[in-house]
């Protein structure tokens, strides 16, 4: 079969299927509260959609897309969400998002910054390095150097 032919009777099936998504969405947008009853719909609805094709001899394929650890976690979530019918998902939903912003917008240390072992006086709780010249150097918990007091003084 010609691929630029459409078989008998697809079109009125695809419009079929795509009416009831579209009641689903309008459902959804009236009463986003019975989300549940209207994805559930949505999924069938795929489903059959894939299904028609399918029997119309229309070539359906799985996509190959690779899956990224975004798209674990936000499934992850949105399974967790149905799972629990629960607003206790949102907090787990909104760590997921700040997972995945802080993977986004990695530290603001560049990659070739040095890297230092900061060491904390036992008596003091002061934080210092050892600089190239084997100094102890004062610095805050992220490693940046403090400067002395008396020296601000002079």
């Amino acid at each position: 079969m010609p691929t630029d032919v459409i078989p008998p009777g697809l079109e009125s099936a695809l419009a079929t299927h795509r009416q009831t998504m579209n009641i689903a969405f309008a459902a959804l947008n009236g009463n986003p509260y019975r989300a549940d009853e209207h994805l559930n719909t949505m999924r069938q609805e795929i489903i059959a959609t894939a299904v028609t094709l399918m029997e119309h001899n229309i070539p359906v394929a799985i996509p190959k897309r690779e899956r990224t650890l975004t798209n674990v976690l936000q499934e992850a979530a949105a399974e967790s969400a149905m799972m629990l019918s629960s607003n206790a998902v949102a907090s787990g939903v909104s760590f997921f998002r700040q997972v995945k912003d802080n993977i986004s917008n990695p530290s603001p240390i560049p990659a070739d910054a040095e890297q230092i072992v900061i060491y904390e006086d036992d008596e003091s709780g002061d934080l210092f390095f050892y600089d190239d010249a084997g100094n102890e150097v004062l610095c805050d918990e992220d490693g940046f150097p403090i400067e002395n007091e008396t020296q601000e003084d002079d």
